[in-house]
This record gives structure tokens, C-alpha cells and sequence, in this order.
């Protein structure tokens, strides 16, 4: 079994985990904990009140007491086995950003919950915090860029990216009947999922559309010429530190070009 290896921002996010884990844990030791937490966790009260770093800083907050162990663990293992592939796709920055994303967009989807008649009580309880969005996220984000490839589920059982997609959504579906178990509550998991689908995936869907947006504004700039007819009528621009952009025919489904194997010298007339 060959171990990954996380990249430098993955390297980092893993020992901020760790290391919150560790201090939350303690908090109620640390002068000051309790009041960090409760400063820091989503509360929609304070959110609407103009508290906005709540739907960031919330997914930073881990619980203590005797599931706090196995909470962070099974956090740091998810992030430690999905998160390198979508690194060394995407690069650092881009990944850093994702992460930040499933944490706000989860919570904030969160906040919408609260203001339907029913949606705060029965969906969550007041105050929430965690990193399961970001999990989720994760988790989505990767069967997306990898559905053909195979993941260990509990590190025995073989899941195809495709598959791996549906049982993490049927998770958080399954965790609406266990709503007191979660300190995230089960509608922050669900907008990790909604990110993972709109920013996962190469392109991504909110990349194609932006493109798509992109092509047509230019295409009705210049009396609705066709892409090739656009590359062709502007000059390709020059990107900083490297040649510019040219049309390459072929895809990935044509065949390489087939080269000899060289020939030893000796036999050579």
C-alpha cells in the first residue's frame, strides 16, 4: 500500500487541524478557551447581527469530551488520503481556496435553513461547528476528478470514484435521522457537497460556464464569428514567463505518435 504524499499546503492545513484538535480539547484548561469557541462557532444570531467571520471561523472549532479523539482523527484521515490528488491537480492556492469555500458556502446554506419555519430546530441545533463540509466537499471534489479510480473504503473494501460520489451524498442524507450526533449540524455537510460538485472536476461546471459566458460575449463583440475564427482574427497574447497560446489539434483519444526503438550502433551497416 503506498502512502501519499500532501503538498505544502496540504502539509499545512494537516497540522492546523492537529493542532486545533489539540487546543480544543484543552480548552476548558486554556484561560480563555471557552471564550474562543463561543466567539468563533455559528450562531445565526450573530451571524445576522454582522458576526460574518462565524461562517468561516466556525469550521476551526472541533468538539472535546470522549468523541472529540475519534472526530479528529477521522478528519485528518480524510483529508490526508482525498486531498493530495485534488493538490497536485489543482495546485496549493487553488485547493486552499476550495477548502475555505466548502466551510463558508456549508454554513451559510446553514443560515438559509434557519429562516424556514421549521428549519432551525428540527435540522440543527443553535450553535454549530466542524469541518465536516470541508470533508464532504473533499471527498465529492475527488470521485468528480477520479471516477474511474478506486478508493479503500476503511482501507478494505474497493469503491470507484462514481460510487464513492453517491455513498458520500447517501452519508449525509442518512445523517438527518442522527441530527444530535454531528456538531455540524446535516446541513452544512450538504453545501461541501454542492461545492465539490459546482467547483469540481476538470473543467469544473462553474469553469465551463464561465467560459461558455466568456465565448459568447466575444462571439457577439465580433458579429457572432466562431471560436476558431476568433483565435484566428486576435493575436495570441503573451503569458509572463512563457510562449503564447496556439491551437493544438487532436485530443487526448488520439494516438501518440509512434517512434522506433533506437538500434544498437554495432549492427548498424
Amino acid at each position: 500500500m503506498q502512502f501519499p504524499r500532501p503538498g505544502k499546503v496540504l502539509r499545512a492545513v494537516l497540522w492546523g487541524v492537529a493542532a486545533l484538535g489539540v487546543f480544543w480539547a484543552l480548552a476548558d484548561w486554556v484561560p480563555g478557551g471557552s471564550a474562543a469557541a463561543r466567539l468563533m462557532a455559528f450562531v445565526p444570531s450573530e451571524v445576522l447581527r454582522g458576526q460574518i467571520w462565524r461562517l468561516f471561523t466556525a469550521g476551526l472549532v472541533f468538539p472535546s469530551g470522549p468523541g472529540a479523539v475519534s472526530h479528529l482523527l477521522f478528519m485528518l484521515i480524510g483529508l490526508y488520503f482525498l486531498s493530495p490528488d485534488l493538490e497536485t491537480r489543482w495546485g496549493g492556492r487553488r485547493f486552499g481556496t476550495f477548502l475555505g469555500a466548502c466551510i463558508v458556502l456549508g454554513y451559510t446554506l446553514a443560515l438559509a435553513f434557519t429562516w424556514l419555519p421549521f428549519g432551525g430546530e428540527l435540522f440543527h441545533p443553535q450553535v454549530l461547528f466542524g469541518l465536516y463540509a470541508a470533508i464532504t466537499g473533499t471527498a465529492v471534489a475527488w470521485s468528480r476528478e477520479n471516477a474511474n479510480l478506486e478508493v479503500r473504503l476503511f482501507f478494505v473494501i474497493p469503491v470507484k470514484g462514481r460510487h464513492f460520489l453517491w455513498l458520500t451524498i447517501g452519508w449525509c442524507a442518512a445523517a438527518v435521522l442522527f441530527k444530535d450526533a454531528s456538531t455540524e449540524g446535516v446541513v452544512a455537510p450538504f453545501g461541501g457537497v454542492l461545492t465539490g460538485l459546482f467547483f469540481g472536476g476538470s473543467p469544473s461546471p462553474i469553469r465551463t460556464a464561465y467560459l461558455n459566458w466568456k465565448l459568447a460575449s466575444l462571439r457577439k463583440q465580433h458579429g457572432g464569428l466562431s471560436a476558431q475564427a476568433l483565435l484566428q482574427s486576435s493575436p495570441a497574447k503573451r503569458r509572463a514567463g512563457g510562449p503564447p497560446l496556439r491551437v493544438v489539434q487532436g485530443g487526448l483519444d488520439d494516438e501518440p505518435p509512434k517512434r522506433e526503438p533506437p538500434r544498437d550502433k554495432r549492427y548498424l551497416n
